[in-house]
């Protein structure tokens, strides 16, 4: 392996004596698992809000849906075919009209 610069060897020692390695203690890990699993807890309760949220909101929809499409089928106007909701407008009756009376006098 080839010889470091002596500039950047000389950065490295001065970075090494700056931050000097910590000895680890019977603590260290559990330290670091307690800030893990806080970090998760408050994304955790985020999720389960998002969650409930998501059923809340699909809750919601059907129950509107079980109330509302009910009332609006029975409409008499979403049972007419086309041909009875021309029918009842009466400048399109009066104009069937008028063509049935030139048809019959030919």
């Amino acid at each position: 392996m080839e010889e470091l610069d002596p500039k950047l060897r000389t950065l490295l020692d001065a970075y090494r004596e700056a931050c000097p390695d910590g000895e680890p203690t019977a603590g260290f890990m559990p330290g670091v698992w307690s800030r893990i699993e806080a970090r998760r807890g408050s994304i955790a309760m985020l999720k389960r809000l998002a969650a409930a949220t998501v059923v809340a909101a699909a809750a919601a929809a059907l129950l509107m849906g079980a109330v509302l499409i009910p009332q609006y089928s029975n409409h008499e106007i979403y049972s007419a075919t086309y041909v009875d909701a021309l029918m009842d407008d009466t400048d399109l009756a009066a104009y069937a009209d008028l063509t049935h009376a030139q048809e019959a006098h030919k």
